[in-house]
């Protein structure tokens, strides 16, 4: 099977077309809002499905830059979606959990039926962009947290800082679920293999504060924490974020069975896949 991985200089998309069966184009070599380019690379690769992880990504850029964010986040994704249906090629776009909003319950988890409750520009982008694509037969699957422990991700950034002895506030009242990027291309892939179209959730199980999740890492890799200091969301400015957004992704793996293991798990198996 050949997919087609919008936006793989991201840190899914790396993932992704790091996999067999995939071509990756970054932004550099496709930018999804040129709909003639688009439609180039369709016919030209002839993929038998798309994975959109292109996206304007950065929450406060997109508070400074709400235009921008509209036309990469909501626009583009229409019309790719709608250039997919008119070659029958199946289209998985990527969105996250930052369109929802849980109740601060410990344990409660966020389906898809659960009304969106987007607060910041990026967040409102990214669910006009999942509109968008499901008016055109598209599968759109909610991630969170996604995270490798190399590159620019937030874990990798924040262990380096560790090791290197500099101060660390980490956020201990905004709770989701780290997601390694690694895991989540493998379960994306099985879904662009076919099946429903429509809305589903991609997560472990579990829930961390950005505090319990880097000092779970940290204990693991034998870094040292002395540095870190709790801090609470408020205290960092920037656009909102949910308080609250743990995904509940059983109709995913009723539909695509696999592994979905724990945060904890899956970081543990980060670890020894990445070998750090």
């Amino acid at each position: 099977m050949s997919v087609l991985v919008f936006g793989s200089g991201g840190l899914l998309g790396q993932a992704l077309a790091a996999r067999a069966g995939t071509v990756g184009l970054t932004h550099a070599e496709l930018d999804i809002g040129d709909p003639a380019a688009v439609a180039a690379a369709l016919d030209r690769f002839r993929p038998a499905a798309v994975v959109n992880a292109a996206a304007l990504a950065l929450v406060d850029r997109a508070d400074r830059e709400p235009a921008l964010a509209w036309e990469v986040n909501a626009e583009a994704p229409g019309r790719l979606a709608h250039a997919c249906r008119d070659r029958d090629v199946r289209l998985l776009h990527i969105s996250t959990d930052y369109v929802l909003q849980g109740a601060d319950v410990p344990g409660a988890r966020l389906a898809v039926t659960d009304p969106p409750r987007p607060q910041s520009t990026y967040a409102r982008s990214k669910r006009g962009g999942e509109l968008a694509a499901l008016a055109h037969d598209a599968v759109v699957v909610r991630i969170q947290w996604a995270y490798a422990l190399t590159g620019r991700s937030f874990l990798a950034r924040a262990l380096a800082t560790l090791r290197g002895g500099q101060p660390l506030s980490l956020v201990t009242d905004q709770v989701g679920c780290p997601s390694p990027a690694a895991w989540l291309a493998e379960r994306l892939l099985d879904c662009a293999e076919g099946g429903p179209t429509g809305l589903f959730h991609l997560a472990p199980t579990g829930e961390a504060s950005a505090y319990d999740w880097v000092m779970a890492a940290a204990d693991a890799l034998s870094v040292p924490t002395e540095t870190v200091s709790p801090c609470r969301r408020a205290d960092l400015g920037g656009a909102l974020r949910p308080a609250r957004s743990c995904l509940d992704a059983s109709t995913f793996f009723q539909v695509w069975p696999g592994e979905q293991p724990t945060w904890r798990a899956a970081l543990r198996q980060e670890i020894s896949r990445s070998g750090c």
